[in-house]
């Protein structure tokens, strides 16, 4: 662990958060590893964290299914907390957010799948998105008195969909501190740490910037299913992080709590939410950590690299402990130039509906890898659904305003002429932007292999002002706008599944290219943070598709 990063001041934190976002914004012209890297696939880490010989349950196979079509979740405001969690509830959350719902074969454009078709690399697919398909979050849950399990610190083991017990004894109080936080917060919550090494092994220095948008995609994935059950989610992001750190045992160089959530749960009572808990404690003390915490199984790979600039940022957040942003304080970082029309706004159609249901979508969600085509074009109510829902993804943090906006380059519409345009999400239209052809402007700007953008019907940039969050909200501040650009993804994710079309994200492009063909219209502190492409798929598609869930999944019809 970095001592200058514990003991430096909230200026020096900013700087070396500010110093890695500069970093990310030029690695198409300047790499972030000071020496060359190429992941080492033969001795890639596990997929999931192991607590081998812990006791445990397993989780229902059958949860109970959310009752609001995905569009109403989506769209909700805040539900509130008419209802609450249940053990069956928060079992179907788990599994249809970061649970094994089916194993997947395709043929794709994606060099890096080869090999699926040997069980040892199969492709287990999640309702979450996450960067690579590596998933790296790990899931607690805090168990308090009143919810059924006997009290203690529950892991989420992904493949079995079981809960672990990794430590006995009611340490909800002691989360409640660390997130400075009143009885009313009850005493469940759900706790996510990120292993760094599960994604640095692929991207290096660049990971800390995709796990944070994985973090998003995550919650946003967390607040739908609530939603669809009327119940509202908040995420918290600004806490005591060595705290919760240290009840959990880990190091926060190699994993830490980027996120924590407090669940409303059925059956709670004042009386239970104000009591202090020392009736169930249990052993927590004599550790380097915390004791009674159980040890995971080691790490699978022989060498495990250390990156500086990443691991640098992440524990400049981790010691930025002071209470967030107050109200307001983000608005100005969020105001970004309205942009310089090159003609009429374009109204959007009518949003197709998104009638289907949650666990549907998130069971049928999937990245497209090049599979899109021009032999049927989109329909503008269909991408206008996508944008509304892209939009819906920015209200991921309680009172912050949204800090993300959307460009898009129109190719293949029905109906909407082919070119740049920035999506008016208040007024539901199209701003047509100067700015290049999307063709061959976007195939030279984007830096893989694996999808042609020129048979993507509509490509959306998410836009952002990042210097000015990190500036306004600190280090913790880089985490929430990257956590809202991946909800944004996994909003447009589930859009798209339920209207039977193809979509994808993709991180490696040419910033300084974006930024410069958009900084005239835009503005020079506007930056693009992702691309969401969207389209039909080609329909002789061969796949392979083996569903683990009892639940029905609706089947992608990517054709007239």
């Amino acid at each position: 662990m970095s001592e200058s990063a514990e003991q430096g001041g909230a200026d020096d934190r900013v700087a070396t958060v500010t110093r890695y976002l500069d970093a990310v914004l030029r690695r198409a012209s300047v790499p972030m590893e000071t020496e060359p890297f190429e992941p080492d696939w033969q001795d890639q880490p596990r997929s999931h964290k192991i607590y081998r010989g812990v006791p445990g349950f397993p989780l229902p196979d059958a949860p109970p299914q959310p009752l609001r079509p995905l569009g109403e979740a989506l769209f909700a405001q805040d539900p509130g907390e008419r209802a609450a969690f249940t053990v069956p509830l928060l079992a179907g959350m788990l599994r249809y957010s970061y649970g094994w719902l089916s194993r997947r074969l395709q043929i794709t454009a994606d060099p890096g799948q080869g090999g699926r078709e040997a069980y040892a690399h199969a492709a287990w697919a999640r309702g979450s998105a996450a960067g690579g398909g590596l998933y790296p979050c790990e899931l607690y849950w805090v168990c308090g008195p009143g919810a059924g399990p006997l009290p203690g610190v529950y892991h989420y083991d992904q493949p079995a969909h079981a809960l672990r017990r990794i430590a006995t004894g009611d340490i909800s109080p002691r989360v409640r501190e660390a997130l400075g936080a009143g009885p009313t917060a009850g005493r469940q919550f759900l706790l996510v740490t990120v292993r760094f090494w599960q994604n640095a092994f692929k991207y290096g220095e660049f990971s800390y910037h995709c796990v944070t948008m994985d973090l998003g995609c995550l919650l946003r994935t967390w607040q739908t299913w609530a939603a669809s059950c009327g119940i509202g989610l908040h995420p918290l992001l600004w806490y005591d992080e060595p705290e919760l750190d240290r009840l959990l045992g880990l190091d926060p160089a190699t994993e830490s709590v980027l996120a924590a959530v407090p669940l409303p749960w059925r059956g709670a009572t004042g009386d239970e939410n104000e009591g202090t808990g020392d009736e169930n404690d249990g052993p927590v003390t004599g550790r380097r950590f915390t004791p009674g915490v159980a040890t995971p199984v080691a790490e699978r790979s022989r060498t495990v690299r250390r990156f500086p600039a990443a691991e640098a940022a992440q524990l400049a957040a981790a010691y930025d402990t002071g209470r967030g942003p107050a109200p307001g304080a983000l608005v100005e970082a969020a105001a970004g130039k309205s942009g310089t029309p090159a003609g009429a706004a374009v109204p959007l159609p009518a949003s197709t509906p998104l009638t289907g249901g949650v666990a549907e979508a998130l069971a049928a969600r999937r990245s497209s890898f090049g599979r899109f085509s021009t032999h049927h074009p989109l329909a503008a109510e269909d991408l206008s659904a996508l944008l509304e829902a892209a939009a819906a993804g920015r209200r991921l943090h309680t009172g912050a305003p949204p800090l993300t906006r959307l460009a898009v380059f129109v190719q293949h519409v029905s109906g909407v002429r082919a070119g740049l345009y920035l999506h008016d999400s208040a007024a539901h239209t199209l701003v047509p932007l100067p700015g290049p052809a999307p063709h061959p402007f976007l195939q030279r700007a984007y830096t893989l292999n694996n999808y042609n953008l020129q048979q993507a019907a509509a490509v959306l940039v998410v836009l952002a002002r990042p210097h000015a969050v990190v500036a306004a909200a600190g280090p913790r501040g880089y985490r929430l706008l990257n956590a809202e650009v991946g909800a944004v993804a996994q909003t447009a994710y589930l859009a798209a599944a339920a209207l039977g079309t193809g979509c994808g994200a993709a991180l490696g492009f040419d910033y300084e290219a974006l930024h410069t063909a958009l900084g005239l219209a835009l503005g020079p502190d506007t930056w693009p943070l992702l691309l969401l492409m969207t389209g039909h798929e080609r329909p002789d598609r061969p796949r392979f598709d083996a569903s683990l869930t009892p639940s029905p999944r609706t089947d992608r019809t990517d054709h007239p």
